[in-house]
């Protein structure tokens, strides 16, 4: 099996090589063990729904480490014509800290190296003063690709009157208040009719605020995760003025280990919908609870340097999230590291505006 060897600072060695079959099979389990808990965003189902896209090519690898666990690395590949392969670690690669992260790092750039890829990108899951330790190994910045550089992350362990005891005052109001109202909270199947009507709400809460991907995408990406058991969709309906259920708030959440991420989410403007979206996000939590869950993720707020800047495009969101629970964590961002200096030079000049533009063209996707 390929396996290539990288020396650390301290002299040991990290030997980043491909998963063998036994592990492929128990990939989420080892994604789960890796420091941190793990990423849903390095799971097999979000693998797979890229893969089956079209656009990426999956590998996974396991680096190993002299005296410590292996760690479990995701990666998304997209084929450039005559430049080679890019490589995507999506939140990753995990570590213990700063250091251990580098480490890793590096042997995975060694092994993508040795399979003729031209770049790096990681999004590891360390706080922005990691920033400066990883610019000096080499590592530039970049756009990022996962949704949640910054986040609001709430502790979901214990009972059910615990987790609510813990909510904001806001949102446990707005919860209460909905019930009295009548909205209804309810874990639906991923049928083609429920997504069909979650992408309707998802597309009229967007009107050109942000970008939405095509109802196919979001449809094959609800339906893996929910056949897979580790994502549920969450409708809530309120009384309608005939007096039958409307449908006014919608979302998905994913899980991982001993982690949940909201992922969709949407809900319609009414009277008769007040705190509709309080009391599905409690549905949501509710589910991570039983799971199990220890850390619901809300999944993108502002920076915390921003959370009252009502500039900010994700304002709104962060202060709806924030009545759950007060804190935004922020992660360090994006990086990418050249591994092949003329192909990178050529993709940062004119490859990747020329990829997005042939994206836009024929498949009216930004996303290419």
């Amino acid at each position: 099996m390929a396996r290539v060897v990288a020396r650390t600072a301290g002299g040991g060695e990290v030997a980043a090589r491909l998963a063998t079959d036994r592990e492929y099979a128990d990939w989420d389990a080892l994604v789960a063990a890796n420091p941190g808990g793990g990423e849903v965003w390095g799971g097999s189902c979000y693998l797979d729904v890229k893969q089956n896209e079209g656009r990426y090519r999956q590998y996974r690898l396991m680096v190993t480490r002299q005296d410590r666990p292996a760690i479990a690395v995701a990666v998304l590949a997209k084929r450039v014509p005559f430049l080679g392969e890019w490589w995507h670690l999506p939140a990753g690669p995990a570590g213990e800290d700063t250091a251990a992260v580098l480490e890793v790092s590096a042997a995975v750039a060694d092994l993508a190296r040795s399979r003729g890829a031209f770049l790096l990108k990681i999004e590891p899951r360390l706080g922005p003063d990691a920033a400066a330790a990883i610019q000096q190994a080499g590592y530039l910045e970049t756009v990022r690709v996962i949704p949640n550089p910054s986040t609001v992350l709430m502790d979901v362990s214990g009972t059910e009157d615990e987790v609510f005891a813990r909510l904001g005052k806001k949102a446990r109001n707005a919860i209460n208040r909905a019930g009295r109202d009548g909205i209804v909270v309810t874990r639906v199947m991923a049928s083609d009719e429920n997504c069909a009507a979650l992408y309707k709400l998802l597309r009229e809460t967007a009107e050109g605020r942000f970008v939405l991907r095509s109802e196919k995408y979001y449809r094959e990406f609800w339906q893996t995760f929910k056949r897979e058991g580790t994502g549920q969709m969450f409708f809530a309906h309120a009384v309608g003025a005939d007096g039958s259920p409307e449908l006014v708030a919608g979302a998905f959440a994913m899980a991982l280990g001993a982690k949940t991420t909201y992922k969709d989410g949407a809900s319609v403007r009414a009277k008769n919908a007040y705190g509709a979206s309080h009391a599905l996000q409690w549905g949501v939590i509710r589910w991570a609870n039983e799971r199990g869950a220890v850390v619901h993720d809300f999944c993108g707020a502002p920076p915390a340097d921003r959370a009252d800047d009502k500039t900010h495009p994700l304002h709104g969101v962060g202060q709806f999230k924030r009545s759950f629970a007060p804190e935004i964590t922020d992660y360090v961002g994006a990086f990418e590291l050249p591994l092949n200096p003329r192909a990178y030079s050529f993709w940062v000049k004119l490859g990747d505006r020329l990829m997005r533009r042939w994206s836009l063209a024929v498949r009216k996707d930004p996303y290419y």
